[in-house]
C-alpha cells in the first residue's frame, strides 16, 4: 500500500506547483482503504479543508487508478499534530511578533445566515419541540435516520429561523464543515446558469463532493420542475451514502406536494418529519416577552397577555404588532399601556381581509383531502364528522356568522353547529390529535389572510 500511495502522490506532484506540493500533499499520510472509503491522515483541520476544497477531485480520480472500488475520501488528524488555533496556547506570544497560522492564510466565504435566527432565540412551546429537537440533533452531530430531516410548517412559524440556527451553529462550532444553505429556487436558478454556461460540472461538485451539510429551503417550489427535481435527487443519493446531513423545509407534506416526481417524493418521505404548528397561548406569551425584551421594552403583564389572546396564527404576525406599539410609544413618547395595545392591535388585525365560510370550508377540505360536497353530506363517516366539527368551529371563530347561517352552509340545524362546536371544544382539552389539526388548519387560515 505504501508503495502505491507513493505512486498516487507522484501524479499528484505532476499537476501541482512545487510549493502547493511539499506544503499541502508530501505530508499527508494514508491510513487505509475500508468499504469504498479511503482514509488520509493530515496535520489540521486547515489541512484537512484545503485538501477538499482544492484537491480532492484529483486526489480520488488517482486513487482509483490503484484501487478502482475508492468511491470517497474521509480525512483524519494525525495524532500529535496541533491544532492551529492552539499553537503555543500555553505562553503567549510576545506583542508584535504573533505566529502566523494556517487560519490567518484560509478564509473561505461560506453562507450568511441570519444573527438573529439562533437557537437561543427560538422559544419553544407544545406546537415546535419536536422541530426544535430535531434542528438541534442535526446541527450537533447527533445520529438520525438518514442523517435528514424535514421541517414542515405553514409561513411565519419558524422552519427558517431552525435553518438558519442549524447553519449558524454547525459554522462556529466545526467550521471545518461545508455548510450550504439554498432555497428551492436559488438551487434551480444556479443550475439553469451552470447548463447554460457549460459549469454543470462545477455545480454538481459544489453540492455533491463539495457538501457535508445541505440545508435546503422551500422545497414545494420543485413543483412542476422535473429536470430540476431529478438533479436533485441525485445530489441526495450521493450525499446521504456519504453519510452527510441534509435538512429540508417546506410548507406542506412531500406526498402533498403537486407535480413531484416519485423518486423525490420517495427520499422526502423516507426521512423525519418535523412539524411546526401554530403557537399555543403560552408561547406566544413568551414569544412577547423575548422580543421585548430584545427591544429593552418594559411590556405590562396585561398588555402580553391581551395581544397572545387577541393575535393567533404565524409568528410574523404577533412580532408586527409588537413592533407597531413599540414605534408608536417611541415616536410619540407614550407608555406602553393597554389602551395602546389594544388600539394598534385592531387597527393591524382590521386591515386583514375578511374568512368567509365557503373558505374556511374549501381549507378544511384541502387539510383532510375531502371534497366540500362530502363535508356537506350526511355522511357518518369519522374522518367526515371530525372535519364537519373543525369547519364549524372555526368558521364561528372566524367569521361573524350566526349559528344559522354556519348551519345552512354545512346542511345542518342551527342547534347542530352548537352541539358540534361544544363538543370540540371539549375535545380540544383531552384529545392532543384533536388540537394539533385545529391549530394546523387556524394556521392555514391566518396564513391565506396574509398572502
Amino acid at each position: 500500500m505504501e508503495q502505491n500511495w507513493q505512486e498516487i502522490k507522484g501524479k499528484l506532484k505532476a499537476c501541482l506547483s512545487r510549493g502547493q506540493y511539499e506544503f499541502w500533499v508530501a505530508s499527508i499520510e494514508f491510513l487505509g482503504l475500508e468499504n469504498e472509503t479511503v482514509e488520509l491522515g493530515c496535520k489540521n483541520r486547515f489541512h484537512i479543508e484545503w485538501i477538499r476544497e482544492k484537491l480532492e477531485n484529483k486526489l480520488l480520480r488517482a486513487v482509483q487508478e490503484f484501487y478502482p472500488l475508492a468511491r470517497r475520501v474521509e480525512y483524519q488528524i494525525l495524532s500529535g499534530e496541533p491544532d492551529p488555533d492552539e499553537v503555543d496556547g500555553h505562553e503567549p506570544q510576545a506583542e508584535g511578533l504573533r505566529q502566523v497560522v494556517m487560519s490567518d492564510l484560509i478564509k473561505r466565504a461560506g453562507p450568511v445566515f441570519n444573527p438573529r435566527f439562533t437557537f437561543d432565540q427560538f422559544v419553544v412551546g407544545s406546537s415546535n419541540q419536536l422541530a426544535f429537537a430535531t434542528a438541534r440533533g442535526i446541527a450537533r452531530g447527533q445520529q438520525l435516520y438518514n442523517n435528514s430531516a424535514y421541517i414542515l410548517s405553514e409561513t411565519g412559524l419558524g422552519k427558517s429561523h431552525l435553518a438558519h440556527a442549524i447553519g449558524s451553529h454547525i459554522c462556529r462550532k466545526a467550521p471545518e464543515l461545508r455548510v450550504h444553505y439554498v432555497t428551492a429556487e436559488q438551487f434551480t436558478n444556479e443550475m439553469i446558469y451552470s447548463l447554460k454556461n457549460g459549469k454543470i460540472e462545477n455545480f454538481k461538485t459544489k453540492f455533491r463532493s463539495e457538501c457535508d451539510v445541505l440545508l435546503f429551503e422551500k422545497v414545494e417550489f420543485l413543483s412542476g420542475k422535473e429536470k430540476v427535481q431529478n438533479e436533485l435527487v441525485y445530489t441526495l443519493d450521493e450525499l446521504m451514502d456519504r453519510g452527510k446531513r441534509i435538512v429540508y423545509t417546506g410548507n406542506t407534506f412531500p406526498k402533498d406536494i403537486p407535480k413531484l416526481t416519485s423518486e423525490l417524493q420517495s427520499r422526502l418521505t423516507g426521512i423525519l418529519v418535523a412539524p411546526i404548528g401554530p403557537p399555543d397561548f403560552r408561547t406566544r406569551m413568551e414569544i412577547l416577552r423575548k422580543k421585548a425584551l430584545g427591544e429593552n421594552v418594559n411590556l405590562p403583564a396585561e398588555v402580553i397577555q391581551y395581544m397572545a389572546e387577541r393575535v393567533m396564527g404565524d409568528v410574523r404576525r404577533l412580532e408586527s404588532c409588537l413592533i407597531g406599539i413599540i414605534a408608536k410609544s417611541n415616536i410619540q413618547g407614550l407608555p406602553v399601556t393597554l389602551d395602546l395595545a389594544r388600539e394598534l392591535t385592531e387597527t393591524m388585525l382590521d386591515r386583514l381581509p375578511k374568512l368567509t365560510i365557503d373558505h374556511i370550508q374549501q381549507v378544511v377540505c384541502s387539510a383532510f383531502q375531502i371534497s366540500v360536497e362530502d363535508l356537506k353530506s350526511s355522511k357518518r363517516r369519522k374522518e367526515l364528522a371530525v372535519a364537519r366539527k373543525i369547519g364549524m368551529y372555526l368558521c364561528r371563530r372566524y367569521t361573524t356568522e350566526s349559528l344559522e347561517s354556519i348551519g345552512k352552509s354545512f346542511n345542518r340545524s342551527h342547534s347542530s353547529v352548537l352541539y358540534a362546536i361544544n363538543d370540540l371544544t371539549k375535545a380540544i382539552e383531552k384529545d392532543n390529535k384533536i388540537k394539533r389539526q385545529v391549530e394546523h388548519i387556524s394556521g392555514r387560515l391566518d396564513a391565506s389572510c396574509l398572502a
